[in-house]
């Protein structure tokens, strides 16, 4: 593949892969549960939703406890299992902790450390634990690690070391890598072997700057690395403000998120959302996920180059 998705590579390789995801993957949870399709997160081997929630908004914004409670709530309600949070989220994982008490067998939690070495990133897990009051999570990712030092990071002192004593102790079951920007710095995690899963922008706008879906994807297939999309509608705006958490309007959302679901190997898109209406409404999209017809993959190609050109590298550097 080339460095960059050509328009020929994006528009077939979504033709390609959505129909045989609809058919095979896609597949709703057992009967008497709620509908929302499913896929495996990589030699994880455990199926999540195909639809995340990402805490970032609803912990940052000037959201209170019971806003937040809401809509996580409703997220579960419609079937929505993976849960994404981090220890600078505001207070999210404190103000979660309420719900978790009761449906904790409901979510695959996910939080994430900057900490570069074992006895902080460690901490830091640990913390996070008490914080959201429960016994372990299922995964914990290096955050950005193309702000961090990969050398430090698996040095014998460094934080994959912390993270694989909480997993021999069990208060985590996964590791993971999360990436903005520079996606050789995702490479050299990803060749390590040392991580179970990897969180990328995946939108239809940043493919044509960043591009992880071309540089990522085929280097996470070969290790067998599960995949989760995020900035899926291309991340928060301002979290100062309650009004938008996004930078794509309302009317790409249904877009966004079916082609982000239409990538090869993402096994979840996580979404931030700011009431319970807009995730009910990201549910019910993706629940009806169908592929984008060769009309709405011509609009998204052409509405990716224009928006990439007025957003540049917002997220950092390529």
């Amino acid at each position: 593949m080339t460095e960059r998705y050509t328009r020929r590579e994006f528009l077939g390789t979504v033709a390609q892969v959505t129909g045989t995801l609809a058919a095979a993957t896609l597949l709703p949870q057992a009967a008497g549960a709620t509908p929302l399709p499913q896929r495996v997160l990589g030699r994880t081997g455990t199926r999540v939703s195909i639809l995340g929630l990402g805490f970032g908004p609803l912990g940052l914004a000037p959201y209170s406890p019971a806003e937040l409670l809401a809509v996580a709530e409703a997220a579960l309600d419609e079937g929505v299992s993976y849960f994404d949070l981090q220890p600078d989220y505001g207070e999210a994982e404190r103000h979660l902790a309420p719900l978790l008490q009761r449906r904790r067998r409901d979510v695959f939690l996910v939080t994430k450390t900057w900490e570069p070495t074992r006895a902080a990133a460690l901490a830091s897990l640990e913390e996070s634990l008490r914080r959201l009051q429960v016994e372990y999570l299922d995964a914990v990712l290096l955050n950005n690690v193309g702000l961090l030092d990969l050398g430090q990071l698996l040095a014998p002192d460094g934080a994959v070391a912390g993270l694989k004593e909480a997993q021999k102790k069990g208060l985590v079951r996964f590791l993971g890598v999360s990436g903005h920007m520079r996606a050789a710095a995702i490479l050299r995690a990803l060749g390590t072997d040392e991580f179970d899963i990897a969180m990328v922008p995946i939108n239809f706008v940043d493919c044509h700057t960043y591009d992880f879906e071309a540089k990522v994807l085929p280097v996470a297939a070969k290790h067998g690395v599960g995949l989760v999309g995020m900035k899926v509608l291309g991340g928060a705006v301002d979290y100062s403000t309650r009004q938008q958490c996004a930078l794509l309007p309302g009317e790409d959302h249904d877009l966004a998120i079916r082609y982000a679901l239409a990538v090869p190997g993402v096994a979840c898109a996580v979404i931030g959302c700011k009431n319970v209406e807009e995730m009910r409404l990201a549910a019910q999209v993706a629940r009806r996920f169908r592929p984008l017809s060769p009309e709405e993959n011509e609009l998204v190609w052409a509405r990716g180059q224009a928006l990439a050109a007025q957003w540049g590298q917002h997220l950092g550097e390529v």
